[in-house]
């Protein structure tokens, strides 16, 4: 079961996989504060948007014809941004595993950098290009690709780190026998190795990404629409018009969509990775799917893999960089550059301080940053709440469900589509019941942050339940271990280590649909309750860009202080405790 336990690997962010010698937490704060500091710097000395004229995009028409175009541009940004991410995870990874100086700098901006919301970085990045780019196309493209590499970027970075340390001693000994350079032992043994849970981690992550884009394609910031052509302004579009039908239909479309990426991408190189996963030489292979059957009997498709195969070779044997050897610290010189580091981190901290100090003070930010704060923690337990109570629901039928096998695979793939599915389509409807119904009490708006992450409390309790050996649930039944006890000492211990991995999973995810929840529009009416993600939409509204950053740095502050003080503590114990070896 252990061995299962780290192959269920959705939620990385879970933590801390790294070994300890690689979690620096004093460079987690120095890093977080270079991070917020630039960002406030940028933002508190640029003008307001207001001042520029009109540089949104008109209305967008929402006849049926325009709407695969729509289709075909969100998918193309989709694609754009898996790729890049991809590729920039491959070289930060690289750098991280070949050079200590660059472990030590990017390991803490890594857990800096998933804590940060990703719903803010459009209210960040537009005013930026709205007066640096004189294309808007090629700034619609900037923003939506940029938003759905911040989704992506940094949970294949987890994983990746998570699978090259957890490389087998005995396949370092062989590397280490073939004499492999450090370019071929990363693309020879490392990166395939990893690639079992990016696959699975890229495809869990899509609902996210999908919401992201959604989003960034239909930013509200200085009482305009920023609609850049896309299923999301389609959406915001028909919000705006009230039009139902239109938001039925690209209901449907969104569908289609996901259905195509598992059928033609993701469900493809699921049964391609299982072929670099340890232990499954001589398991049965997987059955494969229509579409790579399709592919293995067209000719051009082989010839087209046996020409990439090749080149691959030759790329991954180039004999570049040194042979692998372990390297010992030496203390003394280590010692000193930590002294240097942290003189330039005092005079950077000085500079920077200067520099934004007289801006703020013009600004009055106390009052702003208390509101944040105040706001912020209204999120937190309403997050908290929210997941405590369909953790109630989840677990037992959780439980229910994944002991019964002959239901466990289906319903697991059920529930794998409704997670990718983003839940900010369903939005809309919620808005216009509030719209409807004025009589409805705001806390009904509260389930909108857990509609779509929920399913990662129940992929974790389903996947425990499912890998739970069957013969310690047998000697328990032989001794007549039931009810509260049989939960408590039995099944609850057996499962937490995965019921942990979706709730991390889960709140993180809530903390980012925050600011799209607490918001809603629905025609000209807005829907709004009290809380952090409502604190960033109405500051976005009024143009005031340095709120909006306000609110996402004191948002990723609040999520990094649950990973360092709540998470991380709970998964130790988990590690530590909770082992059916």
């Amino acid at each position: 079961m252990n061995d299962r336990k780290q192959e269920f690997s959705f939620s990385p962010e879970l933590c801390s996989s790294l070994p300890a010698p690689c979690r620096n937490r004093k460079g987690i704060w120095l890093a977080g504060f270079i991070v917020f500091s630039a960002i406030l710097f940028a933002v508190s000395w640029l003008p307001a948007l207001g001042a520029s004229g009109t540089g949104f995009a008109p209305a967008l028409p929402l006849e049926l014809v325009y709407l695969p175009n729509y289709v075909v541009q969100t998918i193309g940004r989709m694609l754009a941004g898996l790729m890049l991410s991809l590729l920039s995870a491959l070289l930060c990874v690289g750098f991280i595993f070949r050079s200590r100086w660059a472990a030590r700098c990017l390991l803490p901006f890594m857990d800096v950098g998933q804590s940060f919301p990703v719903l803010a970085v459009p209210f960040l990045v537009i005013p930026f290009l709205h007066y640096q780019m004189p294309a808007q196309a090629v700034g619609a493209e900037f923003v939506v690709v940029l938003t759905i590499w911040c989704s992506q970027f940094w949970g294949m970075v987890q994983v990746m780190c998570q699978r090259f340390y957890g490389v087998p001693a005995e396949l370092e000994d062989v590397a280490c026998c073939f004499g492999l350079t450090s370019w071929q032992r990363f693309w020879q043994l490392e990166v395939p190795f990893a690639i079992p849970a990016l696959v699975r981690k890229t495809m869990l992550s899509m609902g996210g990404s999908w919401f992201a884009a959604l989003y960034a394609e239909s930013v509200v910031l200085d009482g305009h629409n920023w609609l850049f052509a896309g299923l999301g302004s389609y959406v915001r579009q028909a919000v705006s018009d009230r039009n139902v039908a239109a938001l039925l239909v690209a209901l449907l479309v969104m569908l289609g969509v996901i259905v195509l990426f598992d059928q033609f991408l993701f469900r493809p190189l699921s049964v391609w990775a299982v072929r670099f996963q340890p232990g499954k030489a001589g398991e049965a292979p997987l059955v494969e799917p229509w579409f790579l059957k399709l592919l293995r009997r067209t000719r051009v498709f082989r010839l087209c893999i046996l020409f990439c195969v090749g080149i691959g070779r030759k790329f991954s044997r180039l004999p570049l960089g040194a042979r692998y050897v372990q390297f010992n610290e030496d203390e003394g010189v280590d010692a000193k550059r930590a002294r240097i580091r942290g003189f330039m981190a005092i005079a950077l901290f000085g500079l920077i301080g200067v520099l934004l100090w007289p801006r703020f003070y013009a600004l009055h930010a106390l009052p702003m940053i208390s509101t944040a704060i105040f706001s912020c923690g209204i999120t937190g337990l309403r997050i908290l709440l929210m997941v405590g109570l369909v953790s109630l629901v989840w677990i037992p039928l959780g439980v229910w469900l994944g002991l019964r096998s002959s239901y466990t695979g289906r319903v697991e793939r059920f529930i794998q589509y409704c997670a990718v599915f983003p839940a900010n389509l369903l939005f809309p409807f919620w808005a216009m019941a509030f719209v409807a119904c004025s009589s409805m009490p705001p806390i009904w708006q509260s389930p909108l942050i857990v509609l779509g992450a929920q399913w990662y409390i129940a992929l974790g309790v389903l996947a425990g339940a499912a890998a739970y050996p069957s013969d310690l649930l047998e000697a328990a039944r032989n001794l007549n271990v039931k009810r509260g006890l049989w939960w408590r000492k039995v099944l609850l211990p057996g499962i937490l280590p995965y019921y942990l991995a979706g709730l991390v999973a889960a709140t993180s995810s809530a903390w980012n649909a925050a600011i799209a929840a607490e918001w809603l529009q629905w025609g000209p009416q807005i829907i709004s309750v009290n809380g952090i993600g409502s604190f960033m939409a109405n500051a976005a509204i009024q143009g005031n860009v340095s709120a909006v950053a306000l609110g996402a740095i004191v948002m990723c502050l609040f999520m990094m202080l649950l990973n360092v003080f709540l998470w991380r503590p709970l998964s130790d114990y988990v590690a530590r405790r909770l082992k059916l070896n």
